[in-house]
């Protein structure tokens, strides 16, 4: 009796099994495809309530991030260069952050000198300064115009306010390395130990100034290294006299001359570069009054961890954030995104070419923003880019918030411009 029960239980089971098609592997399929719906739903729900459409006009929308800039003392945003929304963007998150939250300091992807004859322009609105700051840039005329409203913006503002840009790159223009050292010599008399340096570069400035051939450039090259040495052996003398240009004197020769030597070694490894960016950064928040900062860099430079592309490389951002850093832990990156946007490719034939990211699932924003600038936020409460990369082909399976932990996507772009 017992085996005509077990029978008659078994084969009614296996019969049904077999009418409806049921296997072990349909039911890890079904059990697949309702796990895929509900990351897409969570992943929409989640994006619904985390964005905010950006009025560049007014800065609102910003306050999205309020959260994480009040715990962060660098503030880093992400770019693919030489589209022009990109300083529409920039412009209108530095006001914000300037109006409330006191950041005054820019980052910039220039040289020191070149970032203090900026500096010079926005006090004095002399455009000749502009001269020493442009070469080499295709997107001309998005940065004289962000330079112009930016001089606007910061006419309005208390002394205690204003803008000042830091620029942490290499000397890579000599000329405006050679005009801001002779513009903060004194007129007084040097020192014996020091006076025949000082006279020597003075001679030799005016005369690379006045053909800037090759001989002459070896010329003052040569006077800059010795004046470099001098300084070394002396420095009481050059502090006495040049008073409180000191800092902006020494740091420039030490910045050429480090650039003078990376170049003749033909250094191109990316990484001893990035870590001359975060050398001199450190070496100007121990000179500057404590307060927060905010730059806008090519993608790869604000990113907190190595993705695929990027290969072992260290980045500003991850230097940045390190444990040994002044600012270790209060960084915060944000990466832009674009969704039908050209950049300019060569300035002398005015070539552009679509904009294109790296990001693997541009998808999941583009289907939510409504405007042509919008926030995300990727690390709130219940977040799936917290736990697993959509936007990143991580190494190590980092999620998307170990890089950055906002998004702004930028739409309907025209290439910047060169004139």
């Amino acid at each position: 009796m017992k085996l005509k029960k077990i029978i008659f239980i078994t084969i009614p089971f296996l019969l049904t099994a077999a009418i409806i098609g049921y296997t072990p592997d349909s039911k890890k399929a079904e059990n697949a495809s309702y796990n895929e719906k509900k990351e897409k739903y969570d992943m929409n729900k989640y994006l619904d309530e985390n964005h905010a459409e950006i009025d560049l006009d007014t800065g609102s929308g910003f306050s999205l991030m309020d959260e994480d800039i009040v715990k962060s003392d660098v503030i880093l945003t992400g770019e693919y260069s030489n589209v022009s929304k990109n300083y529409q963007v920039k412009l209108s998150l530095l006001k914000y952050l300037n109006k409330k939250y006191n950041v005054r300091y820019l980052l910039e992807n220039i040289s020191y000198s070149q970032s203090s004859l900026l500096n010079e322009y926005l006090k004095s609105g002399d455009v000749s300064k502009l001269d020493f700051v442009v070469p080499g840039r295709i997107d001309l005329k998005e940065f004289n115009d962000f330079c112009n409203k930016l001089k606007e913006y910061n006419d309005t503002l208390p002394e205690s306010k204003k803008i000042i840009v830091i620029g942490i790159n290499l000397e890579y223009y000599s000329w405006s390395t050679f005009a801001y050292i002779n513009s903060l010599i004194p007129e007084s008399e040097p020192i014996s130990e020091i006076k025949p340096f000082i006279k020597a570069y003075i001679e030799n400035f005016k005369t690379f100034n006045n053909k800037q051939n090759q001989e002459n450039y070896d010329g003052i090259i040569k006077t800059f290294i010795n004046l470099h040495k001098n300084m070394e052996d002396n420095p009481a003398a050059y502090e006495s006299y040049l008073g409180n240009r000191y800092f902006d004197f020494k740091f420039t020769v030490d910045n050429f001359v480090n650039t003078y030597k990376i170049y003749n070694a033909g250094v191109t490894d990316y990484d001893e570069v990035e870590s001359i960016f975060y050398n001199n950064f450190k070496r100007i928040y121990h000179n500057l009054p404590i307060g927060k900062y905010f730059g806008q860099f090519k993608m790869e430079h604000v990113y907190q961890n190595t993705c695929v592309y990027m290969g072992d490389t260290k980045r500003f951002a991850m230097y940045l954030n390190g444990s040994d850093s002044p600012v270790g832990g209060r960084v915060l990156s944000i990466a832009y995104a674009y969704q039908n946007c050209m950049a300019l490719t060569d300035q002398i034939d005015n070539r552009e070419a679509d904009v294109e990211t790296e990001f693997t699932d541009l998808n999941l924003i583009q289907n939510i923003s409504k405007s042509d600038i919008t926030l995300f936020k990727l690390n709130g409460d219940k977040s799936l880019f917290s736990t697993k990369s959509y936007f990143v082909t991580s190494m190590d399976n980092m999620p998307d918030t170990d890089y950055f932990k906002y998004i702004i996507l930028i739409k309907n772009s025209k290439a910047a411009a060169s004139f």
